[in-house]
């Protein structure tokens, strides 16, 4: 793995030994060309960050900054260790868990990343629709995106249930197993 472009291009990533599934290259470089301009001088957030490959592509790619967060203390540590081998200015690692972290937090973030584990059967925890239900739209501020991966099959995988109360799909892209939804909040009127 490593930085696709910009100031930090070429930067070799480390990745958390266990179960850590980091977004591939390819579909990191796919992301970061659709998003293209919008990266520029935004307040990322960076969910179930892992190796925090998706935060530093964004400050690398010219991003005001970077809140990267996981409740892994390995994948805090090495989030941490590749944030200060880029050099990069603007982000931050916060060991929490991903759920607790959006119920708190008072941030606003221009683009919102979450790469949870799979949900990959029935009945498996399915952390984006969690994350849909709860408040993350008052994290996301006006115009922002938020944007899941999802292996097809189950939970907002299914392209069944990728729908939620206030939120609009306004992208979807598949890479082999993987899917991209990039969502953004529509406030419904009464």
């Amino acid at each position: 793995m490593r930085i696709i472009a910009g100031a930090a291009k070429g930067l070799p990533i480390r990745v958390p030994q266990g179960e850590v599934r980091p977004t591939q290259d390819r579909v990191r470089e796919a992301l970061f060309n659709i998003l293209g301009p919008l990266v520029d001088g935004a307040r990322v957030l960076d969910l179930f960050c892992g190796s925090g490959s998706v935060g530093i592509e964004a400050l690398s790619r010219g991003a005001a900054s970077a809140r990267m967060v996981d409740a892994a203390r390995t994948s805090c540590a090495m989030a941490k260790e590749n944030l200060q081998r880029s050099r990069l200015p603007g982000g931050s690692v916060t060991q929490s868990d991903c759920l607790q972290f959006v119920k708190r937090d008072a941030g606003k973030y221009d683009l919102i990343f979450a790469d949870p584990p799979y949900c990959k059967a029935p009945g498996d925890r399915d952390m984006i629709a969690e994350i849909l239900t709860d408040r993350l739209h008052e994290l996301l501020a006006p115009g922002g995106y938020f944007i899941a991966e999802a292996q097809l099959g189950y939970g907002v995988g299914d392209a069944h249930s990728r729908d939620f109360p206030g939120w609009e799909i306004v992208d979807t892209r598949t890479y082999g197993k993987n899917t991209i939804l990039f969502y953004r909040h529509s406030p419904q009127t009464i």
